[in-house]
């Protein structure tokens, strides 16, 4: 174990552990756009960035990507911490959209979270915002605004490292890139697409299937397991609070399930689930069926149980 300082407290850090993970590990929190427990580290939206004190004066360094150091002293919100994340903050929202009154991600953007911990101010540039594509059809499932899109590269390297489909990519450079799907269709048969939208941290993801249906803030999440297969992954189901409950619309929506998204449960599913399991939503609202049925049609129930008996049968590993 490494023992250093942050923010004058000390506390120990794995071998081998980054100031970032050192921090959470220890209570500590370090806000944080292209990081992601479960990914590489590209250090690029600079964030994290945090003071390290030393004799003849100090750094700034990013948390993402520096490795503890014993007796390290790092302060976390220093006043050059906060100056430098302010002005970080202005270089990321320099194009972005002010469209948070029409954004499905409103409630749950980071980006929003930390313009008001740490920037607050109108942006300084006086120049025309740069124009992308909007509602680009990423897959049949997943909508990219690109305007709203800060290049943390977290879906790019989600295709690459978990899903391992390689099937989202960097186009051009700069203020002009933009990021797109391979042209082979790839990533319309990623199974595990979906979860890009979970991990961007602002409005660009979207799913096709929840867009403009509710705010975040009018529902809440019951924790469940989802039964789509055999390994049982954790997952949330979302449906409207009580407080927000409609009264002169269709009372149906009350009580329907607006969408589903993954639990963390590191002994199954880590912090994924597949497309299918997000696709419960919709095989849930289904109407049951109130008698036993064989391809769609009424049948006894001893006719019923016996065909699922035989198929059951057939089944069965020698």
């Amino acid at each position: 174990m490494i023992e250093f300082f942050i923010d004058g407290q000390p506390v120990k850090a794995e071998d081998n552990q980054t100031v970032m993970q050192a921090a959470k590990a220890n209570g500590f929190y370090i806000p944080y756009f292209c990081w992601h427990p479960h990914l590489s580290v590209p250090g690029n939206c600079r964030i994290c960035m945090v003071e390290v004190e030393a004799d003849g004066g100090g750094w700034l360094d990013i948390a993402c990507n520096m490795p503890v150091t014993r007796g390290m002293r790092v302060l976390t919100d220093s006043d050059k911490v906060r100056a430098r994340r302010k002005e970080t903050l202005q270089f990321i929202t320099l194009n972005h959209p002010v469209d948070c009154g029409i954004c499905d991600k409103a409630g749950e953007s980071t980006l929003q979270d930390y313009h008001y911990a740490y920037n607050g101010s109108p942006s300084v540039s006086r120049d025309a915002k740069v124009h992308a594509t909007k509602h680009y059809p990423l897959s049949q499932r997943i909508v990219l605004d690109n305007e709203r899109c800060i290049m943390c590269t977290r879906c790019v390297r989600f295709t690459r490292e978990i899903s391992k489909s390689h099937a989202l990519g960097v186009q051009n450079r700069a203020d002009h890139s933009l990021i797109r799907p391979v042209e082979d269709g790839r990533f319309e048969n990623d199974a595990y697409s979906d979860n890009v939208i979970d991990i961007c941290p602002v409005g660009a993801l979207l799913s096709r299937a929840f867009l403009h249906k509710a705010r975040v803030w009018y529902l809440e999440p019951t924790p469940s397991v989802c039964p789509g297969c055999e390994r049982g992954c954790s997952v949330e189901v979302w449906h409207r609070r009580d407080e927000w409950k409609l009264k002169a619309l269709d009372p149906r929506q009350n009580a329907r399930i607006d969408r589903v998204t993954p639990l963390e449960n590191p002994a199954v599913n880590g912090p994924w689930i597949c497309n299918k399991g997000r696709d419960l939503a919709q095989i849930f609202e289904r109407a049951r069926a109130e008698q036993a049925m064989q391809k769609g049609k009424p049948v006894e129930l001893q006719a019923a149980i016996a065909s699922a008996r035989a198929l059951i049968g057939a089944a069965k590993r020698p």
